[in-house]
């Protein structure tokens, strides 16, 4: 079963590969993906520690601490998944609730 992160992460390489692929309808606005994100900067805003943050975002502790020490830089579908969270991160939750309330109402019936 795949966690909450990797279900988001899975969506956005989704998005990600059809994009590149070249399948552009006309109307399809493309998103313009950060070359940087300031995971320390986005975490203190919300005044979370870095175990928190990871917990509630569903990230490895270790990859926060990686991140954030300058020692790896989040890849393209976690740049945006982290300007989600600094922006809207109301968003994260309504989304995954909603995965979750859909999957234990489908296993009920």
């Amino acid at each position: 079963m795949k966690t909450r992160e990797e279900k988001l992460i899975s969506g956005l390489d989704g998005v990600e590969n059809f994009l590149s692929s070249g399948n552009k309808p006309d109307d399809l606005k493309v998103v313009n993906v950060p070359d940087t994100v300031d995971v320390k900067m986005i975490r203190m805003s919300q005044n979370l520690n870095q175990a928190e943050f990871a917990n509630r975002y569903g990230f490895p502790l270790g990859t926060v601490k990686n991140w954030e020490q300058g020692r790896r830089k989040p890849e393209g579908t976690a740049r945006i998944l982290l300007r989600i969270i600094k922006h809207h991160p109301e968003v994260i939750f309504d989304v995954l609730n909603r995965e979750e309330n859909n999957s234990k109402v489908l296993s009920t019936t």
